[in-house]
């Protein structure tokens, strides 16, 4: 699809979408997914009284953080309402095990059920995180005075309801992985932003008329986002090419004589965002920590000291989003990544990498080519993370209604969404190649 222009290439994949019968039954399978996740969103926790709620969810920085993640399941007390943030927090905690326990690390890299046995560590993980979780909500709730009855019997249907309704979302993203198209747990964020766009948009209209300000600033930022959006899309998809030579091979076409290959050079592609949209997911998960402890906080003065410098447009909130894209980003390169496995698969082929001897130099030289890469990739996507938020808090002077790291979620998992489709059809037509061959022979 090199060279088809942009509207043809939209074109094809939006009909692939249709006439592929095994993209067509992926896609299916997801948006039936999606409607069951928006549905899940509009049934409210009972026993809460939702106009005294509604109050403190419009104006608490962490519920509304929450609620942009959940698709707005916060704003309507709705069982949904931790979203899928557990499993992503219980990711996370296996992950940096993984670093810490080099057990735990083969057991990612091995695959089948070495790592099988890590994602059920996962879920139990989550669920015992949302259970503790959903019980501090709805002691919460009951001292806040937003339940109609209080009582053991609302604390424990509670933590049910909100367990369960996790439970339920961390099924459904695996079966979206599985069955449907792209990443479940990146997919359903993705939906949750997505839905949370035309308030964010009305919201930002709003701002800007009761603010006075000059139209011209509604366009910049029109243009500024547009900007950031080809940036991003233009990261996702950029790759370093490293030469590779194979030598002493030979291959044979369809209806062709043995042709020797010696000498031939490829290349072997290293994605310039290695990492994908996942350690912007985790840094956004770590970064509503302190939203969440403030509250706690009992000194007036200190609580709105630490809600300025934490809020979406203070000075620690964004150096923290900075420091987490930065070091999740290698983080996770080193996870999906591997370059002495790399090195191994590529001397047991008989390719090597020009000037660099198979084995440890090639590994060497792998990882050093890859560090380069993630730290530039990490820098600019931190400083893409915080961009928005600057420009709506100090030049726009408007609350943030769209943060850098939302913004960053959408084009990534977007832009993986496209190459996921183009993924299924060049499979599509492998087989359909492979059936040429068959009936020719």
């Amino acid at each position: 699809m090199i060279n088809l222009t942009f509207r043809e290439a939209i074109v094809v994949r939006f009909k692939a979408l249709f006439q592929v019968r095994e993209l067509r039954k992926r896609v299916l399978f997801t948006l039936g997914c999606f409607l069951v996740a928006r549905v899940g969103v509009h049934i409210p926790v009972p026993g809460i009284n939702m106009e005294l709620f509604n109050g403190f969810a419009q104006g608490n920085v962490f519920a509304q953080f929450l609620n942009l993640f959940s698709g707005g399941a916060v704003q309507r007390a709705s069982i949904f309402s931790l979203g899928i943030s557990p499993y992503i927090n219980a990711s996370i905690v296996f992950q940096i095990l993984g670093v810490l326990y080099p057990r735990i690390e083969e057991m990612q890299r091995e695959g089948g059920k070495e790592a099988e046995k890590i994602t059920q560590w996962t879920r139990y993980l989550t669920i015992i995180t949302t259970i503790f979780q959903s019980a501090g909500i709805a002691i919460w709730l009951q001292s806040s005075n937003y339940v109609l009855d209080p009582g053991p019997r609302f604390i424990i249907t509670t933590v049910v309801l909100i367990t369960g309704g996790t439970a339920f979302l961390m099924w459904l993203s695996e079966r979206i992985s599985i069955k449907g198209l792209g990443n479940g747990t990146s997919m359903l964020i993705f939906l949750n932003i997505v839905a949370n766009l035309p308030q964010v948009l009305t919201g930002t209209i709003s701002q800007l008329k009761n603010s006075g300000r000059d139209l011209t600033l509604a366009y910049a930022s029109i243009i500024l986002f547009l900007v950031i959006i080809i940036v991003m899309v233009v990261v996702q998809l950029g790759e370093r090419r490293i030469p590779i030579v194979y030598v002493g091979k030979s291959s044979r076409g369809v209806g062709e004589t043995t042709q020797s290959v010696v000498g031939r050079k490829t290349y072997l592609p290293v994605k310039i965002n290695t990492a994908g949209v996942m350690p912007i997911i985790f840094a956004s998960m770590i970064l509503a920590v302190p939203a969440a402890v403030i509250p706690v906080v009992k000194d007036p003065a200190m609580r709105s000291y630490l809600n300025n410098i934490f809020g979406q447009k203070g000075w620690a909130y964004l150096l923290l989003s900075v420091i987490l894209i930065i070091l999740f980003s290698f983080f996770y390169t080193a996870i999906v990544f591997d370059p002495d496995k790399i090195a191994d698969n590529l001397k047991q082929s008989g390719g090597s990498i020009p000037l660099k001897r198979a084995g440890k130099e090639t590994s060497d030289f792998l990882e050093y080519v890859a560090t380069r890469i993630t730290f530039g990739t990490a820098v600019f996507l931190a400083i893409l993370g915080i961009l928005p938020n600057i420009w709506f808090g100090y030049v726009l002077n408007i609350p943030v209604m769209l943060g850098g790291t939302s913004l960053l979620i959408l084009v990534g998992v977007a832009v993986e969404l496209i190459q996921n489709i183009d993924s299924h059809l060049s499979t599509q037509k492998y087989k359909g190649f492979n059936n040429v061959r068959r009936r020719g022979r």
